[in-house]
């Protein structure tokens, strides 16, 4: 099983299909010259939606590729292993 994704594009033209995990990497518009030379205008050629069942998929796939096999879900953790949270404070306002 693949790995779920959170959101997918659909390009309005070719009706190709990307999915992707985050917003930041979304397909941007473009600027198209007018009829008037000199003039642009942003054209958004992809329709972005998102997965409203991604946590389930996600659920799901953790299961088969973790739990089934007797391992433990990574989880994100960026401070483990250092002194950030304990001595260190993580905001030093």
């Amino acid at each position: 099983m693949e790995k779920p994704n959170k959101f997918f594009a659909i390009h309005s033209t070719t009706k190709e299909t990307v999915y992707f995990n985050n917003l930041m990497f979304a397909p941007k518009d473009r600027w198209v010259e007018t009829e008037n030379k000199g003039e642009f205008k942003s054209v958004y050629e992809w329709t972005i939606y998102e997965d409203t069942r991604y946590k389930a998929k996600l659920r799901l796939y953790n299961y088969l590729t973790y739990t089934k096999q007797g391992l433990e879900i990574p989880r994100y953790k960026p401070f483990e292993g250092t002194e950030i949270g304990k001595s260190i404070p993580i905001l030093n306002f």
